[in-house]
């Protein structure tokens, strides 16, 4: 549908309505990701994002490919406006502190 084209605003509605193709495997709160997908050839779009919602965040961004080819970088600047949700201390489930914990480390 969006073949060739790099103009194209994707809605929330197009994110809800198209499976990813691929993800990372694990959603943390590091400073690199490395993942590696077996893809067959076509358009892909890739999109990177911050590990808390409504955060802005610099990305580098390297594509590693056997064979040749063609990328375009797209480096409109995207504005969000966005409600901040207030969380208390109170609002963390246990479970989540014990994982975050073991992550993190005590």
């Amino acid at each position: 549908k969006f073949s060739g084209q790099t103009n194209i605003h994707l809605s929330k509605n197009f994110f809800l309505t198209n499976k990813a193709r691929e993800k990372s495997s694990t959603f943390i709160n590091l400073r690199e990701v490395l993942n590696r997908f077996k893809l067959p050839a076509g358009e892909y779009i890739i999109v990177p994002s911050t590990f808390e919602p409504n955060k802005n965040g610099d990305f580098c961004l390297r594509v590693f490919s056997e064979k040749n080819a063609n990328s375009t970088v797209i480096d409109d600047e995207i504005e969000g406006n966005f409600d901040e949700t207030e969380i208390s201390e109170d609002d963390i489930e246990p479970s989540f502190k014990k994982l975050f914990g073991q992550l993190a480390g005590n």
